[in-house]
């Protein structure tokens, strides 16, 4: 191929400058995984506890491409309600009380999620994008995270 600015036998100029390459292009918008349905994580929110739905709306939010505050509202719902089951956790001993902490607490968290994450999927839809399905993700996060979150509490509270 010629040089920049070598000129061709018919009169024009060769220009191949990273200037003429375009830097924004469809690919640069496109997701990579579809997001979930924000009211679809308050069902792994009370089966698994708030931790599970913590790290299903972190992994949603980037998903959604969410801002940073709503990253941080998301994930400080998450540990203050983690907190907050460990402690009345530890004031009642029975089992019925500790699993209805463990789900209010985690409804808690999936509706601070639901909450950031409606206006970027409304953005989602409107841009075109189908939501991918929770069902194995969820239930795979609520087996895997709500038995760390068993085990921390086991662990916690002796």
């Amino acid at each position: 191929m010629a040089r920049f600015g070598t000129p061709l036998p018919d009169g024009t100029t060769v220009v191949d400058d990273d200037l003429f390459t375009p830097t924004i292009t469809a690919e640069t918008y496109r997701r990579r995984r579809a997001p979930w349905r924000p009211q679809s994580l308050l069902v792994p929110a009370v089966f698994g506890g708030p931790a599970t739905v913590t790290v299903l709306a972190l992994v949603n939010a980037g998903r959604l491409g969410a801002d940073r505050s709503a990253r941080l509202a998301v994930a400080g719902a998450g540990v203050a309600a983690v907190a907050v089951r460990l402690v009345l956790t530890s004031l009642f001993a029975t089992d019925r009380p500790v699993l209805l902490v463990g789900a209010l607490a985690g409804a808690a968290v999936g509706v601070v999620a639901t909450r950031t994450q409606a206006r970027p999927f409304r953005l989602a839809e409107l841009r075109g994008d189908e939501p991918a399905s929770l069902w194995w993700p969820g239930l795979a996060a609520v087996v895997l995270i709500g038995s760390v979150e068993t085990l921390l509490l086991i662990l916690v509270l002796g």
